[in-house]
């Protein structure tokens, strides 16, 4: 465990303890690390539920299947991420969706009994970690209500504009990159990816946009903001 606490401390479930504290909880929570590979599943919808997830190395996917062997993306989640923390509180015992990894890596499982419950060897650090949690949840629930809306969105070019503008937005940058790939990109917007590529592609020639594997670089906002002002109407 020695050798990820630097990777600990950087992540928002520890931020502000120090490598002392953590020293201190690693043991307290009983925490595993769990190495895995790229098509691995870690966790199966359905299974029962009592740890949750902290993304050390390498990117996993949450997804959901359905009866068809389709799939939708809930969420990509890289170093520092973690997975499974709302279905752990809420209580169900149950993993809600199939966790499966998309690169080699390490995950860190911690039972969640023992985040709910105060320490009393670290109990200061562990205040600190209750309250890091409560951010995440927040903000895990404000994602969750953003892509709600992405999906909503009723044509292709429409969610495309709405998801490409908000990563503009949120990068403060006209050119950003995606911890997505296309085939991701498309099942969290709930589409198709061909119909999807192409509509990429007539953007790129367009104008709009400009791109190569995962990065994307908007090189008209006034234009994709058109798109999503027209679509309001």
């Amino acid at each position: 465990m020695e050798i990820w606490l630097p990777v600990l401390k950087e992540t928002r479930l520890f931020r502000d303890m120090t490598p002392e504290q953590l020293a201190v909880l690693m043991p307290c929570f009983q925490a595993t690390v769990r190495p895995f590979s790229k098509g691995d599943l870690l966790c199966l919808t359905g299974q029962e539920q009592t740890t949750i997830g902290l993304v050390l190395s390498g990117r996993i996917l949450v997804q959901k299947e359905d009866g068809n062997g389709g799939r939708l993306i809930i969420g990509v989640f890289g170093p520092g991420d973690l997975f499974g923390e709302v279905a752990a509180f809420a209580g169900s015992g149950r993993w809600p969706n199939t966790v499966q990894a998309d690169s080699a890596g390490h995950v860190l499982f911690i039972p969640y009994a023992k985040i709910s419950s105060p320490c009393c060897v670290a109990c200061d650090a562990h205040q600190v970690m209750t309250r890091n949690m409560l951010r995440i949840l927040a903000d895990k629930a404000m994602n969750m209500n953003q892509r709600i809306g992405f999906i909503r969105r009723k044509g292709m070019r429409e969610k495309l504009a709405a998801w490409l503008y908000d990563q503009y937005r949120q990068a403060g940058s006209k050119t950003f990159h995606t911890t997505m790939n296309r085939e991701a990109l498309a099942d969290y917007l709930n589409v198709s990816r061909p119909s999807m590529s192409r509509e990429l592609g007539r953007m790129k020639q367009e104008g709009i946009i400009d791109y190569f594997k995962s990065s994307f670089s908007i090189t008209d906002p006034e234009r994709l903001s058109l798109i999503l002002q027209q679509a309001g109407h």
